[in-house]
């Protein structure tokens, strides 16, 4: 009977010392940390035998059953012996154990021992006044629910231990303890790198490891599909909404017209102010959207039959701009009087910030911080939880518009002076800057688009659409098509291969691949191409 190559029982001959340039012993123990994730644990033990490497030494296995069986006075004690990163304070990962503790008592309601935990404890390794505050506010949570909410935690009991576990062991030197999923994130890095590298990246569809990515021009965004004709006035502002089914535009005509992106025509138009509408706001789960208008007022609409819910009238001028927060509770919204008011879906004020006259705002995806920008020419974050300023850039040159990426972590503000501004908003620096479009005179609206963010779009006052590549700065393309200033470029949330711009025309163009053209379409002079018998509505 002949031997199975591929048979553990088969004695391994002496390794390389290297691994294409690689260090054998780092790849081994990879390798074995990644066949247990996938759940191959036992070809993990033998590979484990066979090269003599393991994935942990005796005592960090303790430690890790330690944490998640919730021995925490072992846990404490076998922390601080292990060899942690250069720069970690073991007193913060020490005051992490005491805080998973702390909320394990609160949530089986034994608020006492929580309290001598936190008196004795957590105070002792936390000189941070206002988080010693929030952990004794939960006290007062009423429900597990609740109490996860505000504490940010996970309710499940071994997932909240799992997930400490992780967030210590990223702290530990790996070559103690190896990264959760190292191998996994390799991976990921790795692709994420080809894609950064790929300009015309524009796909959703899964990307092999077998071959190096590469994408091109012929499925990205660069014909026009469609042209939607509603408006009998420039056209300032449109949004997809989050589901990425409909479009709604906004025009100086004073309505909001609402597309559907199946059919490509007219579901409703809402025309119920009485001057040019600024901005709207899809919520988050799209059943109700903010129009924002030079009349004064905001209208908040019910979009499962289109009809009004409210009018607030707080504002003096015209209102500029608003934004929902993540709960689809609670929006902003902002105007040159100056204020920016946080109201709730029942019509109710909230909050008021009485700053600087706002042309336009955006809150971060995870409702941690709000942007803004002001005709003094600055940027500003606040802080939503304890609704603080937090920074104040100035720019120095007329700001026009501002959007937030997915990760809450950037900020895209257009600049006058020809020029769109990528900031860190954590860190307060600026990162990049994209340069081409023309802007001088009116307000022209950016946005990030792609399957990771990873284009930014803008219009621009020469009748075109320009479009960057965010990581390295690079102008992909200058698509023409409008007449007169293209005001706002919006990109589908849910098709990376589609975005919208509109324009002082009056026309919503909807922008898709060559590929997606096939054979029915016709070229038009302009080099693009209009699906026959989708051409205006």
């Amino acid at each position: 009977m002949p031997v199975d190559p591929m048979s553990p029982t088969l004695p391994i001959s002496r390794p390389a010392s290297t691994y294409c340039g690689h260090n054998v012993t780092e790849v081994t123990r990879l390798m074995i940390q990644a066949l247990s994730d996938i759940g191959y644990s036992d070809l993990a033990t033998s590979l484990e035998k066979a090269s003599g490497y393991s994935i942990e030494t005796p005592e960090v296995a303790s430690f890790r059953k330690a944490i998640l069986s919730g021995d925490w006075d072992d846990v404490e004690a076998r922390i601080r012996m292990l060899e942690l990163k250069p720069g970690v304070d073991v007193e913060s990962l020490v005051f992490s154990v005491h805080r998973q503790k702390f909320l394990e008592l609160l949530q089986a309601k034994e608020v006492q021992k929580a309290m001598v935990v936190l008196r004795t404890q957590l105070s002792t390794y936390q000189s941070d006044l206002s988080k010693l505050h929030h952990l004794s506010s939960l006290v007062m949570c009423t429900s597990t629910k609740d109490l996860c909410e505000r504490a940010n935690w996970e309710s499940s009991r071994p997932k909240s231990r799992l997930a400490l576990l992780e967030s210590i062991q990223d702290k530990i030197s790996p070559s103690v303890m190896i990264a959760p999923h190292r191998l996994a994130t390799l991976l990921t890095q790795a692709q994420e790198s080809q894609i950064s590298k790929c300009l015309y990246h524009c796909s959703n569809q899964d990307m092999t490891l077998y071959t190096d990515h590469c994408c091109t021009k012929n499925n990205f965004p660069t014909v026009t599909t469609h042209e939607l004709v509603y408006h009998s006035n420039e056209v300032w502002y449109a949004q997809f909404s989050h589901d990425g089914k409909k479009l709604a535009s906004a025009s100086k005509d004073g309505t909001v017209a609402i597309w559907d992106l199946d059919s490509f025509s007219l579901l409703h138009v809402l025309d119920d102010h009485s001057d040019s509408v600024t901005y709207i706001g899809w919520s988050p789960d799209d059943s109700m959207m903010l129009t924002c208008s030079r009349d004064t007022t905001v209208k908040l609409w019910d979009m499962t039959d289109y009809t009004l819910m409210c009018t607030l009238n707080a504002h003096q001028v015209q209102v500029s701009s608003c934004a929902w927060l993540p709960n689809g509770k609670e929006f902003v919204t902002s105007s040159l009087d100056p204020e920016i008011i946080l109201w709730n879906t029942s019509g109710t004020k909230l909050y008021t910030w009485s700053d600087d006259r706002i042309y336009d705002l955006s809150i971060t995806a995870d409702g941690k911080k709000m942007v803004s920008i002001c005709t003094r020419h600055m940027i500003h974050v606040y802080d939503l939880e304890t609704r603080e300023k937090t920074s104040q850039i100035f720019i120095g040159k007329f700001l026009t518009c501002v959007s937030t990426s997915s990760d809450s972590r950037y900020a895209l503000v257009n600049v006058t002076a020809d020029e769109i501004h990528l900031w860190d908003i954590e860190k307060i620096q600026l990162v990049r800057k994209y340069v081409g479009q023309r802007q001088g005179h009116f307000i022209i609206r950016s946005c990030f688009g792609g399957p990771s963010q990873n284009f930014v779009a803008s219009g621009s006052e020469d009748s075109r659409v320009y479009i960057w590549n965010r990581e390295y700065g690079t102008l992909i393309d200058t698509l023409p098509g409008h007449v007169g200033t293209v005001n706002c470029v919006a990109w589908n949330p849910k098709d990376p291969e589609m975005f919208a711009s509109a324009g002082d025309d009056h026309v919503i163009r909807i922008w898709e691949p060559k590929s997606r053209l096939l054979g029915d379409s016709e070229k038009l002079s302009n080099g693009n191409a209009i699906s026959k018998g989708k051409l205006r509505i």
